[in-house]
């Protein structure tokens, strides 16, 4: 059996084609090297019935090699499936203790004796009153306590409906897509089965549109209902209009609860449909032909203008016309509000890829978000924000489509009608919404045309005289370097690569940081001594942090100001002589403080994606790290 950390050993290694060194996974893990290597060393008995092997390269690191693939994903599912198993509990997680200490006291009907969680867990008094410490901080979100009294124990105090909002957040896994129920003793399997196939047929009956991720948090938090009212937990208000104020929902939720009862014999009083009624309110609950028509003076017409106004302003970006992601917008926020307004926290298991796949669009959702929580005076949190990206995504892309120019060109074949033709069809079919090929002609006929709206010739033969327009000579049969040469002219590449944003005066090497606090105020004192930033920048990129943080794993953060207020686009770039915890003891050792101008004028796309392809590549970023001078940096930077 592997240890938790030995099976993110193994995704670590099993994410990289190339050997990582212990250094980098102890890193990364926030372990010893040592440990690392001793986790690699106990794992190699079980490897080969596992169907990997761990091959260990001299001074390049561990590499994994795996020669049975269907044995090895079928494992290392299982493997995954039974850490986050109750059975195989490993308490030697914070994280996994918090979360275990918070089951037992929400669920506990009377006062529990903490003594005893010393010796299940096997932790000393110390480590349970700092695991205390944070279960106190996340139930006081929910407005819950902890009480203890002598003699009798401690005991969860505060609202029933606070307690299964937390009980459902942190109990049940959230970064999985689907929950897999099979996993969680909690749930009663055949009534999780039995209330998810009533939502599906309710939905079906009244062609409403709900997400899978939506239908499964639904029927998770039915079942808990069913648990606490089973258990005489019972919530005793909520809202006085919500069943006058929502006729739609009202009728969905007293045919559920209909169903609900006649099968589990239970009875749900008043607030306990409200509570279902609240659930539906944070789904895209409607009717697929009706897509719901906003109006200024409708509050959520009133926060889809302030965002379109907002990323105009700040990204100068114009989807005033884009009918088709305003509707997706307001669809989206009129849920998203009641999920706000009644403390439901949203999951989003694309999160990660969003922010690092898609991070101008995810910036611009942040700024856009701005609005909801002026609006609501609430955070609306990451998982909200990266679905917000997504549409903003989706608007980008619709948005590049149009402004893509197709790029006119003359084929100069002088070997044939018949080459002259294939050269033809093969443009055509490797370049169909890239090109439009005016005519395909010999050289001596090149004269009689006009050239001015052509962008470009390709041609098979060298043309001696300037044309005034430029020329690609290719091989009649198109070999892969003459595609590369007409893909560059189709999309032109910045030849700067990343020098445009670099300057020796902004690059730190080897500092001496204790934690991120200390290195975001490090680089934004040195900016403003510098004259490139305003007094409160420290202040914009602390605000940003707050909202969603912006370590990307492999070491690397990429923090930056919450509104962009700089003349221009650069990079500030920053390495770590030690490794420091950013966020949910990820560890981070080299810094980019992105800084982007006011009005963006240049391509951020472009820019982004540089960054992206740099931080995403493990080779790159050891040897940034282990850089010992501003040049030796400056040179990888611009070499990649």
């Amino acid at each position: 059996m592997l240890s938790k950390r030995q099976i993110e050993i193994l995704s670590f290694l099993r994410e990289t084609n190339e050997p990582v060194t212990a250094e980098w996974i102890a890193k990364e893990l926030n372990v010893s090297d040592r440990t690392i290597r001793n986790d690699i060393k106990a794992m190699q008995p079980e490897c080969l019935q596992l169907g990997f092997s761990i091959d260990s390269f001299r001074g390049r690191g561990y590499q994994i090699q795996v020669f049975d693939q269907a044995l090895f994903l079928k494992q290392f599912s299982q493997l995954k499936s039974e850490k986050n198993d109750e059975k195989a509990a490993d308490f030697s997680e914070q994280n996994d203790r918090v979360v275990f200490l918070l089951k037992r006291l929400l669920l506990e009907k009377r006062s529990i004796k903490l003594e005893g969680f010393e010796d299940e867990m096997f932790v000393s008094k110390s480590t349970m009153q700092n695991d205390l410490r944070i279960v106190r901080k996340i139930l006081l979100k929910y407005n819950l306590r902890l009480v203890n009294r002598p003699h009798y124990g401690t005991q969860v105090e505060g609202d029933e409906y606070m307690k299964r909002l937390c009980l459902s957040n942190y109990i049940f896994n959230r970064q999985d897509v689907l929950v897999d129920y099979e996993a969680f003793p909690l749930l009663d399997q055949e009534l999780y089965k039995k209330v998810k196939e009533t939502i599906i047929k309710k939905v079906n009956i009244y062609k409403i549109e709900i997400s899978d991720i939506a239908l499964e948090n639904l029927a998770i938090h039915i079942v808990i209902a069913c648990k606490r009212i089973e258990e005489g937990f019972i919530i005793e208000h909520l809202n006085e209009n919500l069943m006058d104020d929502h006729p739609f929902e009202k009728i969905v939720a007293l045919e559920i609860v209909k169903e609900i009862e006649m099968y589990t014999e239970l009875i749900f009083q008043e607030p306990e449909i409200d509570y279902i009624i609240v659930h539906l309110l944070g789904t895209k609950l409607m009717h697929k032909e009706k897509l719901t028509e906003f109006s200024e003076f409708d509050e959520v017409g009133h926060i889809v203008q302030c965002m379109l106004k907002r990323l105009q302003n700040e990204w100068n970006w114009n989807f005033e016309d884009d009918i088709e992601f305003i509707q997706a917008l307001t669809l989206h926020i009129r849920p998203a509000m009641n999920r706000l307004r009644y403390k439901m926290n949203i999951r989003n298991p694309l999160l990660n890829e969003i922010k690092l796949k898609y991070p101008s669009a995810f910036e611009g959702a942040v700024a856009a978000c701005k609005c909801i929580e002026e609006y609501l005076s609430i955070e609306p949190g990451e998982d909200e924000i990266a679905y917000i990206a997504l549409h903003i995504g989706v608007a980008l892309e619709r948005m590049k489509s149009k402004l893509k120019k197709v790029k006119r060109v003359i084929v100069v074949c002088a070997s044939g009608v018949g080459t002259a033709k294939l050269l033809y069809y093969r443009l055509q079919h490797l370049f169909p919404k890239d090109l439009e090929i005016v005519a395909s002609i010999n050289y001596y006929k090149l004269s009689e045309y006009k050239l001015s709206s052509i962008d470009f010739i390709i041609s098979t033969i060298p043309i001696k005289e300037d044309l005034g327009i430029p020329v690609q000579v290719v091989n009649t049969f198109l070999e892969d370097k003459d595609i590369k040469q007409i893909k560059n002219y189709i999309y032109p590449i910045n030849k700067n690569g990343c020098s445009l944003y670099l300057d020796e005066k902004r690059i730190f090497i080897q500092q001496d940081m204790k934690d991120k606090q200390s290195a975001i105020s490090f680089l934004c004192n040195e900016l403003y001594k510098q004259g490139c930033v305003p007094k409160e920048y420290e202040k914009l990129v602390l605000e940003r942090e707050s909202l969603s943080p912006t370590s990307f794993g492999n070491l690397v953060a990429v923090p930056h100001p919450i509104t962009p207020v700089t003349e221009k686009t650069f990079w500030t770039v920053c390495t770590l002589k030690h490794p420091i915890s950013w966020n949910d003891n990820q560890m981070v050792q080299f810094i980019c403080l992105l800084n982007i101008e006011a009005t963006p004028k240049g391509d951020l796309e472009s820019m982004y994606e540089k960054l992206i392809g740099l931080i995403e590549n493990k080779t790159i970023v050891q040897k940034i790290i282990k850089g010992q001078s501003v040049n030796e940096v400056m040179k990888i930077l611009q070499e990649n």
